[in-house]
This record gives structure tokens, sequence and C-alpha cells, in this order.
């Protein structure tokens, strides 16, 4: 049992890393030119511990006791975590932005269907997440491009010359350096569910889980996101700090708000699906081949990660 519980700690730990490592909160705010993708992901990485820790319980759970009709035990938490850090890691090496949410839902319902079938699956929970899943992108790419509208309404009655201009710039870059912020604190408070909640089901101090995994998710985003973040916020559209702002405030008015309610959404599809809603409002170029590529990758993912659940849970 001891060894099992620090099998299960490193695996999440583990997981937690991946998680940071797909992590692409902060790529508006570098693909604006405000600031570089290193200092991006530091501030992200601390963001993201801060949430993690403080309101992680909110979707943990939704994640750890609403989808299965069974109680987990300590192998069935090595066996899901293990699926998801694989798939993880695999994805932020090819910088892919996949969902977490996505694996972790995938490997619990592939592990669930695998040990007690059908009968296994809390289908009506399940449901409600994948419609969380639906609408929450959606509501990112409306939000931006109602945002977006609503800035250039504002904007041009109110420029007038280059110097007016350059401080709309400067502003837009502050303000959108605070909710970028503000939008990672509530990203790290939804994503860390994916590697804390089923080892929280199963271990007597959550707080304790969060706070190593915590950690392993603001290493995650400053040793190997960058990749994600340029992914994101550099080579699928162009940006200016008041496109950026429109974006960070429609993924941070979304996500804080399903966290609050404890649903465990994918904030890289509504990260992605807000930078394409401003490519239709500025009427400007959208890496269509790369929209394309990211959109593959979310398909593949929920049973991608489930298949290598089944297949850890059969070889242990």
């Amino acid at each position: 049992m001891p060894f099992l519980l620090l099998m299960s700690f490193i695996l999440a730990f583990y997981v937690a890393w991946s998680v940071g490592a797909n992590d692409e909160t902060m790529a508006v705010l570098a693909g604006s030119g405000f600031t570089s993708i290193l200092v991006a992901c530091l501030i992200g990485a601390f963001m993201d511990f801060l949430g993690a820790v403080l309101l992680g319980y909110k979707v943990e759970e939704t994640m750890g006791e609403k989808l299965l009709t069974y109680k987990i035990d300590l192998m069935d938490t090595l066996v899901i975590v293990a699926a998801v850090a694989t798939w993880l890691v695999v994805a932020s090496y090819r910088g892919w932005p996949v969902s977490t949410t996505h694996s972790a839902v995938g490997a619990a319902i592939g592990l669930g269907m695998y040990k007690w079938g059908i009968s296994g699956v809390r289908w009506e929970s399940l449901l409600n997440v994948v419609a969380g899943w639906v609408i929450s992108p959606i509501m990112g790419f409306i939000g931006a491009y109602l945002t977006c509208k609503l800035f250039d309404l504002f904007l041009a009655k109110s420029i007038n010359g280059f110097d007016k201009s350059l401080k709309i710039a400067k502003l837009s870059s502050l303000t959108l350096l605070a909710w970028a912020s503000y939008t990672s604190f509530f990203r790290g408070a939804n994503d860390i569910a994916n590697a804390t909640a089923f080892l929280s089901a199963v271990y007597e101090n959550p707080f304790m889980v969060r706070l190593i995994s915590g950690l392993g998710m603001a290493l995650g985003l400053v040793m190997l996101g960058r990749r994600v973040v340029k992914s994101v916020g550099v080579e699928l559209v162009e940006l200016t700090p008041v496109m950026g702002l429109a974006i960070q405030i429609s993924v941070a008015l979304t996500v804080s708000i399903g966290t609050l309610l404890g649903l465990p959404l994918s904030g890289t599809h509504i990260l992605v699906m807000a930078v394409a809603g401003i490519g239709v409002a500025k009427k400007i170029w959208i890496n269509v081949k790369g929209l394309k590529e990211i959109l593959a990758t979310w398909i593949i993912t929920f049973p991608g990660a489930a298949v290598l659940a089944v297949l850890f849970a059969i070889l242990v």
C-alpha cells in the first residue's frame, strides 16, 4: 500500500507537469508582442500554482466522484494518471494544444468501461461534461467576436493620431497582462483536477495532493509549455494588444464561471476558438491548416486516452 501511494503521488506530479506543459493560457499575451514567451510562461506558472492550490477542489469532486458509479482504488488511480500523462507528454512534444480534460475523462471512462462495463459510467454526468465541452468553445468564439467589435466601435471614435493609438496599445497590453493572469489562476484551478481528482478521492489529505501537483503544473509550463504557447499565440493568427485583450476577456469569463460551477472545461478549446473568433471579426489571416490540425487532436484525444487506460489496466 505505501508503495502504491508513493507511485500515485509520483504519477500525479507527472500528470500535473504534463498538464502544465500543454497549457497555452498565456499564448495570447506572448502573441500580442507585449512580452517574451518565457516571461509569459513564468507569470502563468505562478498563477497556475495559486489557482490549483486554492481553488482546485471545485472541479475535483466532479472528476473524481461523479463520472464513475464505482469507487476507484489506488491501482485504478495509477492506471488513469499514467494514461493521461503519457498522452499529454506526447502531445506537448509534438506541440499539439490538446485538451487535458478530454484526456482525463477519456482515461477514466476507458477504465470504467473495461472494469465494469456500461454500468460503470454515470452517463448523465458524462453528458453534462460533454455539453460543457460543446458550449464553452462556442461562447469563447462569440465572446471574443463581440468584444472585438465593441472595441473597434469604441476605438474608432476615440483614436485621433499616432500618439493616441500608441497609448491605447500600451494600455491594452497592461490590461491584457491582468486578464491573462486572472485566466491562468482559474485555468490552474480547473485543470489541476485532471491530475488530482482521482488521487484525492482515495487519499485523506487532498490539499497536499493539490500542493504537490500545483508545483508540477508550474514546472511543466516553464520547462515545456513554451512549445504550445508559441503554436497557439504566435503561429495561429497575428495579434495586436487590443485583439489579444478581447480574446483574453472572453476566455477569462468562460473559464472562471465554469470553474466556480465545478465544470471541468477545456481551456484549450475555449482559447483556440476565441482566437478564431477574432480572426473572423477582423477579417484577417488565420492559419487554417494549423486550426485543422488542432481540431484533429481534439477528436483523437478522448479515445486515445481511453485506449491507453485499457492497455495499462491489462498490463497491471
